[in-house]
């Protein structure tokens, strides 16, 4: 299809589909799947997280993130303790064998990296702020639509 004929979610659309199958492709060796080794690296980046923040970060809802942290728990991939200044949440952090999975899960995602980036066209900068943009942009269009919608069923 012509770069021109397709609107910026379509094309937003066909890039996720890239996106996942290079992963898939680059990371079929590897002990953790690309979209479990997306949540795992993001828990061991920040380290203790609640699930609000963390679903927030990656662009999850809350179920969906809920299920991954379940997941995590089963296999031993996860600790769970009360937050210490809101007794209503809880921090999550990986355990010594979810850090371990996560970095064995480092080879498969490297090569995805190192193979797109060579292939970039523009500099890695410029890509990091123009996506940027877009999640913000994203966030706040579910925003506006969120709000129009309770501000529609209130009235």
């Amino acid at each position: 299809m012509e770069p021109s004929r397709q609107g910026p979610l379509l094309k937003l659309f066909a890039i996720s589909q890239l996106e996942a199958r290079l992963m898939q492709v680059a990371m079929a060796d590897s002990p953790l799947t690309a979209d479990d080794f997306a949540v795992y690296s993001w828990v061991r980046l920040t380290g203790p997280i609640t699930p609000t923040q963390l679903a927030a970060d990656l662009g999850m809802r809350q179920p969906t993130l809920s299920n991954y942290l379940r997941r995590m728990s089963e296999r031993g991939h996860l600790r769970r303790r009360p937050h210490p200044e809101d007794g209503r949440s809880q921090l999550v952090s990986l355990t010594a064998s979810g850090t371990r999975i996560t970095v064995r899960s480092f080879p498969g995602f490297q090569l995805a990296i190192s193979s797109f980036t060579e292939r970039l066209q523009l500099p890695a900068e410029e890509i990091g702020r123009a996506l940027d943009g877009i999640s913000n942009a994203f966030e706040e269009a579910i925003a506006d639509i969120e709000t129009s919608r309770r501000d529609q069923l209130g009235a």
